[in-house]
C-alpha cells in the first residue's frame, strides 16, 4: 500500500506546488536565511519550468531580481524605495486610523486585541519571522475594519514589500514596531481620538522608515536552494 506522503505530493496542484515554493522563500528571507544580493540556484527538486514560474512572480512582487547571464537574485532595495513605499503605507493608513476612530462606537476591537497578544509574545519568543507577520497582520485588520476592498487591496500590496524589507535589513533587537506602539494606536482609535490616533500612526510608520541597517548586506556567495530546502523538497511527476 502506497504511503500517505507520495500521495500528497502527487495530488498538489501546479498552483499548490508555485505556492510552496514561494512561501519557503519568503520564510527563508524573514528568517534571514537569504540576504539581499545572494543569487538563487537549484531547488526543490522540480522543474526549471516549474522554478521560472515561480521566480516570474517573486520578481513581479520585487522579492528578487532576475539578471541577464547571473539569473535570480534576492532583492537589493535602496534607501530612497524604503522611504517611499513607507510614505505610501502612511497615506493609506493615516486615513484608516481617521476614520475608524470616527466610528470607533461600533466596532469591536477584540480580534486585534487578541492579534497584538500574540504579536507580543512572539517577539518576546525570538520568533523573528512569526512576530514580523503578524505584526503585518495587525495593520491589514485595521484597514479591513473600514470595508474597503481596494485601500485593502493596496496595502496587502506594500505589506508584503515592507515585510521583506524588514526581515531583509532591520535588525532583530530593535523594538521599534512594538506591540505597545500598536496598543496605544488602538487605544487612541477606541476613544474616538482622531488626532491622536493619526499622530500614532504617522510616527510609527515614519520612525519604522528610518531604522534599517545602511550597512552593505549584499552577499557574494550563490545560495543553493535545494540544500536550504532540503526539508521541503517536493516529488513530481
Amino acid at each position: 500500500m502506497p504511503s500517505n506522503a507520495p500521495k500528497k505530493a502527487v495530488e498538489m496542484s501546479n498552483d499548490e506546488i508555485d505556492d510552496h515554493i514561494y512561501n519557503a522563500i519568503v520564510d527563508a528571507i524573514l528568517n534571514r536565511q537569504l540576504a539581499p544580493g545572494a543569487r538563487l540556484v537549484e531547488a526543490f527538486g522540480v522543474t526549471r519550468g516549474v522554478l521560472r514560474r515561480v521566480f516570474v512572480k517573486l520578481a513581479h512582487d520585487k522579492v528578487i531580481e532576475i539578471q541577464p547571464n547571473r539569473g535570480a537574485l534576492i532583492a537589493q532595495h535602496s534607501a530612497d524605495e524604503t522611504k517611499e513605499v513607507f510614505e505610501a503605507r502612511s497615506m493609506l493608513e493615516i486615513a484608516t486610523v481617521k476614520k475608524l476612530a470616527q466610528k470607533s462606537h461600533k466596532l469591536d476591537f477584540s480580534e486585534l486585541r487578541s492579534l497584538v497578544d500574540q504579536e507580543s509574545h512572539e517577539r518576546l519568543a525570538g520568533n523573528w519571522a512569526e512576530w514580523i507577520k503578524l505584526s503585518g497582520q495587525f495593520h491589514l485588520k485595521l484597514i479591513e475594519a473600514n470595508q474597503n476592498t481596494i485601500m485593502t487591496s493596496y496595502l496587502q500590496t506594500l505589506i508584503a514589500r515592507t515585510s521583506l524589507l524588514i526581515g531583509l535589513y532591520e535588525i532583530p533587537k530593535h523594538n521599534n514596531c512594538s506591540a505597545d506602539e500598536h496598543r496605544a494606536i488602538l487605544n487612541a482609535i477606541e476613544q474616538g481620538d482622531e488626532k491622536r490616533a493619526t499622530q500614532l500612526m504617522e510616527e510609527h510608520l515614519e520612525h519604522y522608515a528610518t531604522t534599517f541597517v545602511e550597512e552593505d548586506h549584499t552577499a557574494t556567495a550563490d545560495q543553493n536552494l535545494l540544500n536550504l530546502f532540503k526539508n521541503k523538497k517536493i516529488e513530481t511527476i
